[in-house]
């Protein structure tokens, strides 16, 4: 990782990388062309970039919105006793990560989560609502041993089935600490290449 800087975005930066956002999502074939994107707004974005030409190489973001109006919880067909218990949480408990995007041949998914993990825990937030396409959940769930609740129903969107969940960022890192020593110790650890904010 010491050939990227991550950092959440702002100003210029935080427009290129809704920028890339679009022109991923477009080209896969997630989003139309000149589509409007009603949660850039409520959004906080991350970025990674090469440390030589500043070239933004991947992005996710966080939607910060009332349970209700989650892209994950509009979407799908949210299991009752789930739904419950999210309404139950205070509303800076909880955000949706997504957005989640790379530019090929550049490997920045661990470092983008590892810097929306350390955001969210400076900001106390505790848990990530997200959908996720099935193919990746398993590989996730096999690889890195990422306990994702399942909130709901899987549901084709955005193309492919996918499915939603939830996931509790303390207890995620407890089983990476007993089960994925290594991906929790990445997680865990300072780096000067993770930055508060990239300008």
């Amino acid at each position: 990782m010491k050939d990227y800087c991550f950092g959440s975005a702002e100003g210029v930066l935080r427009k290129d990388a809704i920028a890339l956002h679009h022109q991923r999502y477009q080209e896969v074939g997630f989003f139309k062309r000149n589509e409007q994107d009603p949660y850039e707004g409520c959004s906080t974005y991350f970025v990674a970039q090469t440390t030589d030409l500043k070239q933004i190489v991947g992005v996710t973001r966080l939607v910060f919105l009332n349970v209700n109006e989650l892209p994950t919880i509009k979407h799908f067909d949210i299991f009752d006793i789930e739904m419950l218990k999210l309404s139950r949480m205070d509303d800076n408990k909880y955000a949706e990560i997504s957005a989640f995007t790379k530019m090929p041949k550049h490997d920045v998914g661990l470092g983008l989560i590892k810097t929306v993990l350390k955001y969210s825990f400076n900001k106390d937030i505790t848990h990530w609502v997200c959908c996720i396409d099935e193919r990746v959940y398993n590989y996730m769930h096999r690889m890195f041993k990422f306990p994702f609740e399942v909130i709901g129903e899987p549901n084709v969107y955005l193309g492919s089935k996918t499915i939603p969940c939830l996931l509790n960022l303390a207890e995620c890192l407890a089983i990476l600490k007993e089960k994925r020593r290594v991906l929790y110790d990445y997680f865990v650890e300072n780096e000067d290449n993770v930055v508060g904010v990239v300008k």
